[in-house]
């Protein structure tokens, strides 16, 4: 499998489901991590980790504006397993709350 399409394949898969891992998506196409990062870096312009985080802050963006899931329910779904640290990150990257991100975006 070529490897562009391979980087090709992991945007599909993070934009339908941010929550997979990097290891998990490494093996989704036969690469390693590493390799897999090294890739991606290259061909996208952007670290891994770094695009992963931003595609599951914007999918809990969205859950959080159209859903009335939890935000429990929503850092689970978007690949965190701890609420506190979903809590942290969302509030670095959108300088809110996600309860009041809900409220500001739904008036």
């Amino acid at each position: 499998m070529p490897e562009d399409y391979r980087i090709r394949k992991i945007l599909k898969y993070i934009e339908v489901d941010p929550s997979k891992s990097i290891a998990e998506l490494a093996r989704m196409v036969s690469l390693s991590s590493s390799r897999l990062g090294h890739l991606f870096s290259v061909q996208v312009g952007i670290d891994l980790d770094n695009f992963l985080r931003n595609a599951r802050l914007d999918k809990a963006a969205e859950l959080l504006m159209q859903t009335e899931l939890s935000i429990k329910e929503i850092s689970a779904k978007v690949g965190y397993s701890h609420a506190s640290s979903f809590d942290r990150v969302f509030r670095n990257r959108f300088e809110t709350e996600p309860a009041d991100y809900r409220r500001q975006h739904r008036e």
